[in-house]
């Protein structure tokens, strides 16, 4: 079993390694990574919070889940810093035990019957120490998320399953016996050892039937019952017992050493399987704290944001009212221009023209960004939104409202010809498609009818698309098709408004 706060259903390895790499693309396409520089608390943060923009949910359930969690941290950010704090540590013990472990074999495995004897019963030690510090993680975590009313599914499930693991008796018998392996040296406990002999009495097995230390020479009923199960006859023989008295000390040590080894690798195992509940939240938490910031971040330039509702992919509709492009906080615009759209299943794509520095680029980018922002389980720019799953959000972003030279007009077609290829080849049902001054050549005519034919394609595939583009013969050629015609601006309309634009 492992918890997760950014997955309902958690898998080891969630990236979608099929599509990564393209959305590693989008993603740079549509400026986030510069815009998460301006917010994010650290490199580290930064880093972890792309990596999760790159593998959006795919399941409105699943996004709710991540949503109601970002909701409880907005309402209370003190709890995301204390939570924070406790993963950090907790993500350190398994590190810090194997480096104590590792310290222990420094110079390699010793050569006599003691030095091992002595290495086994140091790793013995510092697992006992990571098993009593992983245990008390429960509490903390429990004690913690218990002073505040939360209300999301993930964090009401630690809070039980924490506040259940802090009065479970199997728990609390691993604390006492990670307390009793905690002195110095082997020396300072008198043991008791079970062993199983073959027919010629030579030694096959051991197991540690009791412990006590020399000075107190006591156990507790509970633990005496643990221990003896972890060394009771894995055969069920009643096998007799050997007094140590009887035997060399060489081999008595080396008897010791395999009962002591037995209990290191159950406690290991065990301690190991406990860790595994909580590991790697401290990863998650930083998401919601890049989440915390960019909500911030926005306040602070004054600008709306909503939690959108996201639907399933089969509605196929992205419904936005007032969205900008982060970018341009970025960028210092004093004033930014909101825009409204509305797409549904009736249309298959959408058209945009418009004159240079018209803000088409920067529209194109609001749509990309908030239609990922949404299916990660962050607010997105805009006041209202309405948003369907989709299965993959690809772009294509040429060197937007740049001038190029007559001489290279060729080569960089050929080039975004090839580069469009590979995208088609990522095409799935449900896909936002987008297209920024693609096929932009000379020969204006034969990128028009180009990308007509790959855009007739697309909706045979429920592929949805909006295509910037300077190419106005585009809108001749697709006037009969289910698109949306829209322009940026021009005469008679304000600077940077977008608007539909009669196909006749």
């Amino acid at each position: 079993m492992k918890f997760s706060l950014l997955f309902r259903n958690y898998v080891e390895d969630a990236r979608d390694t099929v599509g990564y790499e393209e959305m590693s693309n989008t993603v740079y396409d549509l400026a986030i990574d510069r815009a998460a520089k301006r917010f994010c608390r650290n490199s580290d943060s930064f880093s972890y919070f792309l990596e999760t923009l790159k593998q959006p949910l795919k399941s409105p359930e699943d996004i709710k889940y991540r949503q109601d969690i970002m909701v409880d941290f907005v309402a209370m950010p003190k709890l995301l810093e204390e939570l924070r704090m406790i993963f950090k540590s907790y993500d350190s013990l398994q590190s810090d035990w194997h480096e104590m472990c590792t310290s222990i074999y420094t110079y390699g495995v010793p050569s006599t019957v003691k030095g091992l004897l002595d290495c086994t019963y140091d790793s013995l030690r510092a697992t006992s120490t990571f098993a009593r510090s992983t245990v008390s993680y429960f509490k903390a975590i429990s004690d913690a998320v218990d002073k505040y009313d939360v209300k999301s599914e993930g964090l009401k499930g630690i809070k039980q399953f924490c506040s259940e693991m802090t009065v479970n008796e199997s728990l609390d018998e691993i604390s006492k016996i990670g307390e009793m392996f905690q002195r110095d040296s082997v020396s300072a406990y008198e043991f008791r050892i079970k062993v199983g002999t073959d027919d010629t009495m030579t030694v096959r097995r051991a197991s540690l039937a009791d412990i006590s230390e020399i000075e107190s020479r006591s156990l507790g009923k509970s633990l005496k019952k643990l221990i003896g199960s972890i060394g009771r006859d894995r055969n069920g023989d009643d096998s007799p017992e050997i007094a140590m008295g009887q035997l060399h000390v060489e081999e008595a040590m080396k008897i010791l050493n395999e009962a002591l080894y037995e209990v290191y690798s159950v406690m290991s195992g065990i301690t190991g399987d406990i860790y595994e509940f909580f590991r790697g939240l401290s990863g998650e938490l930083s998401f919601y704290d890049s989440g915390l910031a960019l909500c911030r971040y926005l306040r602070e330039a004054g600008m709306g944001m909503c939690m959108p509702k996201v639907v399933e992919a089969e509605k196929d509709c992205f419904r936005v009212t007032d969205i900008y492009d982060i970018q341009l906080i970025e960028e210092g615009v004093d004033t930014i221009v909101t825009n409204s759209i509305e797409v549904d299943g009736n249309m298959d794509g959408v058209l945009i023209r418009g004159a240079n520095t018209a803000g088409k680029t920067s529209f194109l980018r609001a749509l990309g960004t908030a239609q990922i922002f949404a299916q990660s389980g962050l607010p997105v720019c805009a006041s209202a939104a309405e948003i369907s799953v989709r299965n993959a959000v690809l772009s294509l972003f040429a060197s937007a409202e740049e001038e190029f030279n007559v001489g290279d007009a060729a080569g960089r077609f050929e080039g975004e010809v090839q580069e469009m290829a590979r995208i088609l080849d990522h095409i799935v049902p449900y896909t936002l498609l987008l297209l920024n001054e693609s096929f932009q050549t000379t020969a204006y005519r034969e990128g028009a009818v180009a990308m007509k034919r790959i855009l007739r394609v697309l909706p045979r595939v429920r592929c949805k698309y909006v295509f910037v583009t300077w190419l106005m013969q585009m809108f001749d050629l697709m006037k009969d098709e289910r698109v949306e015609h829209m322009q940026m601006g021009g005469e008679g309309h304000p600077s940077y408004k977008i608007h539909p634009v009669d196909k006749k």
